[in-house]
């Protein structure tokens, strides 16, 4: 009996050695803004599956691996990133709240609806009936799974923050300049954030959601905006090529502040705050 036990034992023990071992797959390397990171293969496991990261990757912009002219710090490397995912996130969402209410127009439940839609959008089953959607869905996918890369390299909490942005290490100097004003340094960071990141993206949706009302453009005339839909007209102002640039070469460490905002560039866009918060509250271009 102890013989057969033996040679059962020492049969199983054979089989585990011809049976195949998991490969564990290797890293992969993700070029961003002029450097090199590490990105681990596999799926985190609290995100929607889908496929592998470096698969996924695939859908990153051309252009993300550009470096700025300089060695960018780490730091430096992910306000990049996560000024592309902001962008990617609101731009996903307002394409599904309109993929959304037009199922909803054939009597579909809202949620039940978007559920649908975000599923066939994890699987790529989407790309065929709605192309532009699918690829917005997986740069933000893309997008999402490298800034968790670099969060969880710099030793942060891989998930973003609700405001979108990671928490700024601003000087003793630069909180007080903000705090004499009575303005919460945090908050005018992230909506000086929002509104360099809408500003880059060049989508009116966007800028309209950032602007405050009334929003006051100057140029050869003066002209007062007053709601979202009345943004369409100023387009031309708010898309100038010098406008845009005055913001891309902002940094919050920089501003000129006073009780009115944040002033960007030579006093080309101003971020004022309102009961809501920091947004755009002023357009020159003269």
């Amino acid at each position: 009996m102890v013989s057969l036990t033996a040679r059962l034992l020492g049969l199983s023990g054979c089989l585990l050695l011809l049976a195949p071992l998991p490969v564990k797959a290797d890293p992969f390397f993700v070029r961003v803004y002029g450097r090199t990171y590490k990105v681990d293969p596999r799926y985190p496991s609290d995100e929607p599956k889908g496929p592998k990261p470096q698969e996924a990757m695939k859908a990153l912009p051309s252009d993300l691996g550009k470096g700025p002219g300089f060695r960018p710090s780490h730091e430096e490397v992910l306000a990049e990133v996560e000024e592309r995912v902001w962008i990617a996130r609101n731009q996903l969402d307002d394409a599904l709240d309109r993929a959304v209410a037009r199922g909803r127009g054939t009597g579909g439940d809202a949620k039940a609806v978007r559920q649908e839609i975000t599923g066939s959008l994890a699987t790529g089953a989407a790309q065929n009936r709605s192309p532009e959607l699918q690829t917005l869905y997986d740069r933000h996918r893309a997008l999402n799974l490298l800034v968790r890369e670099l969060r969880q390299s710099m030793d942060l909490p891989m998930r973003t923050p609700d405001s979108g942005f990671s928490r700024p290490k601003l000087s003793p100097e630069i909180e007080a300049s903000y705090r004499s004003l009575n303005f919460d340094p945090l908050e005018a960071y992230y909506g000086f954030r929002r509104v360099k990141a809408a500003f880059r993206s060049g989508d009116m949706e966007l800028l309209a959601g950032v602007a405050q009302y009334p929003l006051t453009i100057t140029g050869k005339v003066r002209r007062t905006v007053r709601s979202p839909a009345q943004l369409a007209a100023v387009k031309e102002a708010l898309l100038d090529p010098k406008v845009r640039d005055a913001v891309a070469k902002s940094t919050f460490e920089t501003l000129f502040v006073r009780d009115k905002g944040m002033m960007l560039g030579d006093g080309q866009v101003w971020i004022t705050r309102d009961k809501a918060g920091f947004g755009l509250g002023a357009v020159d271009r003269e």
